[in-house]
């Protein structure tokens, strides 16, 4: 069997070498459960389609004029524990979002995800 060699890690700048990917200093550190284990199973697709159907353009955008197709349900409220928190399936919670206008909520409304200063 052929040696495989070590790699530069991707992260830029950084010099450690590394089979694939990042060395363990620059791997994300997102210990957030599966999708699917925080209740965006088969039931919440369908019921996406059929929102996303229904509600075809991203509202934040609308607001400012521009006719952006949506592709990601809002919770506007903020749900917690997946399909366990009662707000998870009220549709007066939902939102039709782009995906940028979705990581802007997230991160500067909601003061969650990636990039957020908590």
């Amino acid at each position: 069997m052929p040696y495989q060699p070590l790699r530069r890690c991707t992260f830029p700048g950084c010099r450690n070498r590394v089979k694939s990917g990042r060395c363990e200093e620059h791997k994300p550190k997102d210990n957030r459960e599966s999708a699917s284990k925080r209740g965006y199973d088969h039931r919440w697709s369908k019921y996406r389609a059929e929102y996303l159907k229904h509600h075809p353009l991203c509202v934040m955008c609308l607001d400012k004029g521009i006719y952006t197709p949506a592709t990601v349900i809002d919770h506007i409220k903020p749900v917690e524990n997946g399909q366990r928190d009662p707000l998870f399936w009220v549709q007066s919670n939902h939102q039709a979002l782009c995906r940028n206008c979705h990581s802007y909520k997230t991160r500067e409304i909601d003061k969650r995800g990636y990039g957020s200063k908590k």
